[in-house]
C-alpha cells in the first residue's frame, strides 16, 4: 500500500475516488503551520471515503487519497501553484497565473483554509513543494491512469466517481447534492441523468453543474468519445454532520449510504455488469 492513497482493482467498469478526504497530518508538514489541527481540518470532506472503505461487494475499483488535500490538492492541475508561498521560485513561466483556484489561495498547495485563514508561519523552500509533488501528487495522478488502462483493457464504457463533500453555506441548505460532468464535457447527458434520477429517487435536491462544474480529475480524464466518463459528486456536509462539531450524524449517514449503494446499483446495472 502506497503511503500516499489506498486503492483497490477489481473486476469492475465502476471507478470510485474520493481526492480530499485524508486526514493523515505528518510532523513535517505541522512544523510549519500557524493553526491548529481543527482549523485545518475544515477543508476535508469529512467521512466520504466511509461512504465506500472497505468495498466488501467488490463490485467497483476504488482510489482513496490518504493526505489532506491542504497538503496536497490533487484535484488541481500541478501548475496552479502560487509563487507568493515560496522563498526562493523563479520558475514564473511554470505557474498558471490566470488559475482562479490560485487567485482565491486554494491552488495545488492552499494558502488559506475554509475561513481564509493564512495557513503557515512563513514561507517555504520550493523544494517542498517538489517533494509534495513527487511523493505524493503525481502517484496519485499515476494510480488514476493505471485505474483507467487496467478497466478500458476489459470493458468498453467505464465510469468514474469523484466524490466529495460541500460546506452548506455555499449553497444555502437548498441543495443536496451537486453533480457535475463540466457541461457534459466529462460525461454524457445520458449518465448525469441516470445518477441525478438515481438520487432524486430518495427525495435529495439535485444540482447539475452548479455551483460546481467538475474539478482537474473530472474534466482533464473524462473523455466521453472514447466511452471514459467522469462525474464529480458533492454532498451537502449538513446532510450527514454537524459542521461545528465536526460530528457524524448516523441515521443520516447511513440512509446516504443506502441511497450511494443504489446508485452503485443503478450505475451497474446500466453497465450491464454482472459479478
Amino acid at each position: 500500500m502506497h503511503n500516499a492513497f489506498e486503492f483497490h482493482i477489481n473486476n469492475s467498469p465502476l471507478i470510485i475516488m474520493t481526492p480530499h478526504s485524508g486526514r493523515n497530518y505528518s510532523s513535517r508538514f505541522m512544523k510549519n503551520i500557524s493553526l491548529d489541527l481543527k482549523n485545518l481540518r475544515n477543508t476535508e470532506d469529512y467521512f466520504i471515503d466511509q461512504l465506500f472503505f472497505p468495498n466488501n461487494n467488490n463490485n467497483y475499483s476504488y482510489l482513496n487519497a490518504k493526505f489532506p488535500r491542504i497538503f496536497v490538492d490533487a484535484n488541481r492541475s500541478p501548475l496552479e501553484i502560487d509563487k507568493t508561498m515560496w522563498g526562493n521560485s523563479n520558475l514564473d513561466n511554470l505557474f498558471d497565473k490566470k488559475s482562479i483556484k490560485v487567485l482565491n489561495g486554494i491552488g495545488v498547495f492552499a494558502k488559506y483554509n475554509l475561513f481564509g485563514e493564512y495557513i503557515y508561519s512563513s514561507k517555504l523552500p520550493f523544494s517542498e513543494a517538489k517533494w509534495r509533488l513527487l511523493n505524493y501528487y503525481f502517484p496519485y495522478h499515476k494510480k488514476i491512469k493505471e485505474l483507467i488502462k487496467k478497466t478500458k483493457e476489459k470493458y468498453k464504457k467505464i465510469i468514474a466517481l469523484d466524490c466529495h463533500s460541500m460546506a452548506s453555506e455555499l449553497v444555502n441548505n437548498k441543495t443536496d447534492i451537486v453533480i457535475s460532468n463540466v457541461n457534459n464535457k466529462s460525461s454524457s447527458v445520458e449518465i448525469l441523468n441516470l445518477i441525478k434520477k438515481s438520487f432524486s429517487n430518495h427525495s435529495y435536491k439535485i444540482n447539475t453543474n452548479k455551483p460546481f462544474k467538475g474539478g482537474f480529475i473530472t474534466s482533464h480524464y473524462g473523455k466521453p468519445k472514447n466511452n471514459t466518463h467522469f462525474l464529480q459528486i458533492e454532498v451537502n456536509k449538513n446532510l450527514y454532520m454537524d459542521e461545528q462539531s465536526m460530528l457524524l450524524k448516523k441515521n443520516s449517514f447511513f440512509k446516504l449510504k443506502a441511497c450511494f449503494d443504489n446508485l452503485i446499483s443503478d450505475i451497474l446495472l446500466y453497465l450491464n455488469y454482472k459479478a
